[in-house]
């Protein structure tokens, strides 16, 4: 069975913290997909998000969006999946 596309949007909209949250190439958008096998596409600050673990996914990008206030660098997105994943454990 086919999950459903999780759609996020976030707030308050900051191109900026947009820009760190993808990372150079959105590299840190696809660290998020390689680690929850799902696939993001994103448009402006609204993300759909889809795979079986999209709703984790989701919790992450909004996640990590608070912390790009300031620097998120790919390794604070991969140690920042890996604090995640225990809680969802």
């Amino acid at each position: 069975m086919r999950s459903k596309p999780v759609e996020v949007k976030l707030d308050p909209l900051d191109n900026q913290r947009l820009a760190r949250l993808c990372g150079a190439l959105d590299e840190n958008l696809r660290q998020i997909e390689s680690a929850l096998d799902v696939t993001i596409a994103r448009r402006g600050a609204r993300f759909t998000v889809r795979g079986e673990q999209a709703g984790r996914a989701a919790q992450a990008l909004e996640h990590f969006y608070g912390r790009a206030a300031g620097d998120l660098s790919v390794e604070d997105v991969q140690l920042g999946l890996t604090e995640l994943s225990k809680d969802f454990s």
